[in-house]
């Protein structure tokens, strides 16, 4: 139960300031031990987060790189079937002498953009990564790289900077798990890219210094069937390994209707003497991620729409002095199973003490919160559940009334008073005055 409240207080404040995301930890950890040093979960049906941890923190993204890469191919090239590319010689230079992932392009070689697409995409090739980018930069690398960080600021990856399109190590080539969710959920958007990295083999439509068809194959083993990786509902996104980044992953998984986007970076790749390790911790990391949320989570109605939750005074009508209000709207949220609809309590704030007539049904009144182990979880308009008419009678009255208790009027009323007064007092001030003289007339006289 202690585990549970801490859930419930942390999950809740989140959902409170959704869509700004805070800094501090997860939501939640989950019944299993993590070996990803940085990570970060989102359901996308709800864009709710059940899971981060150090999703901030400066990375090595590896081949997640290209990611980033493909989109800005995808989204400058109109016809990639149709566009014949050509691999410059140049482009293997930096390449010289360290063991790097391809799919076996040759220098000269002419392919399709698609077929250097899915080189990417499924063999995380970084040769067909130099190759897009020298061509959609104009014969330079450098200027497309520059467009791949002008495009990560547009997206809302702030803390990402790159300085190659492949992913290779370098001091200043970073990003972090959430910037890679941002980017990750922006190019499952972007048309063609689900495709491209949900097909785990292609063959090249084109690879003219090759005598037999060119077949690239995906090193994401968590959606090839038969293989001991595999897991039902994953797709996509990328791999990508290197000694300094480990292992990292970014994928989705949907199931019973519900879809999750999963980041996990820096899993651990090679043992203390550099022998890879022969278990890949990201994909184990992975599904036990995917167990846990989709056993775990379910979307639930907290409030339903047209349900009359209460009254509001009502003024200026005859013969009804409240009026009924309703929800202008059905809300939903991600819940632990086990959590009770029942548990939430709402609490109705109007605009205004009270509600003037006329009113109409579906005016506007307030809003409901929704509170959840003293936490607010959401708001609903409450509108009003049906019409009132204004009675002119009443309505005069108020009038005078509002009148009445205005500055001015009070300030006038006191302003005559005061005049009424002193009206008063010189008129007794004369009267006595003219007494006097009228007395000392008749002294004289006499």
């Amino acid at each position: 139960m202690k585990k549970l409240s801490i859930f419930l207080v942390a999950l809740f404040v989140f959902l409170l300031f959704a869509g700004v995301r805070p800094a501090w930890a997860a939501p939640y950890s989950p019944d299993f031990e993590e070996t990803a040093e940085a990570a970060y979960m989102v359901n996308l049906d709800t864009d709710t987060v059940v899971f981060e941890k150090n999703a901030d923190e400066r990375r090595s993204p590896a081949s997640i790189t290209k990611i980033m890469t493909m989109v800005l191919a995808l989204e400058m090239c109109d016809d990639p079937a149709n566009t014949l590319v050509t691999a410059p010689a140049y482009i293997w230079n930096e390449f010289e002498g360290i063991s790097i992932s391809h799919c076996d392009i040759k220098r000269g070689e002419t392919l399709t953009m698609q077929d250097l697409l899915y080189g990417m995409a499924l063999q995380s090739a970084n040769e067909a990564a130099n190759i897009v980018a020298d061509y959609l930069g104009g014969g330079s690398i450098s200027d497309f790289v520059e467009l791949m960080n002008q495009k990560a600021k547009e997206i809302g990856a702030v803390n990402t900077h790159f300085t190659n399109p492949h992913g290779l190590y370098g001091p200043d080539h970073y990003t972090t798990a959430y910037d890679i969710y941002l980017i990750a959920k922006y190019a499952l958007e972007v048309p063609g890219f689900k495709e491209l990295v949900s097909t785990p083999v292609y063959t090249a439509i084109q690879a003219d210094k090759h005598s037999e068809p060119l077949s690239f194959y995906t090193t994401n083993r968590m959606m090839v069937k038969n293989n001991d990786s595999y897991y039902e509902g994953l797709s996509g996104i990328k791999t990508g390994t290197l000694p300094e980044s480990g292992r990292c992953f970014v994928s989705t998984a949907t199931r019973n209707g519900f879809t999750y986007l999963l980041v996990v970076l820096g899993c651990p790749a090679y043992d203390q003497e550099g022998r890879q390790l022969a278990t890949n911790y990201a994909f184990a990391d992975t599904k036990k991620f995917y167990d846990w949320a989709f056993s775990t989570f379910r979307v639930k109605t907290l409030v339903e729409e047209g349900k009359i939750v209460g009254q509001t005074k009502l003024e200026l009508t005859w013969g009804k002095d409240y009026l009924l209000v309703m929800t202008n709207g059905r809300f939903t949220s991600l819940l632990p199973e086990e959590i009770q609809v029942s548990s939430v309590v709402t609490e109705a704030v109007f605009d205004a003490e009270s509600v003037r007539a006329p009113v109409k049904k579906g005016d506007k009144v307030g809003f409901l919160k929704l509170i959840l182990a003293g936490e607010e979880v959401g708001r609903v308009d409450l509108v009003a559940a049906e019409s009132a008419q204004l009675n002119e009678w009443m309505f005069c009255l108020d009038y005078v009334k509002r009148i009445s208790e205005t500055f001015w009027f009070k300030f006038a009323v006191i302003f005559v008073a005061m005049l009424v007064i002193v009206y008063v007092v010189l008129a007794i001030l004369r009267n006595r005055h003219r007494k006097r003289y009228q007395s000392v007339r008749h002294r004289r006289r006499l």
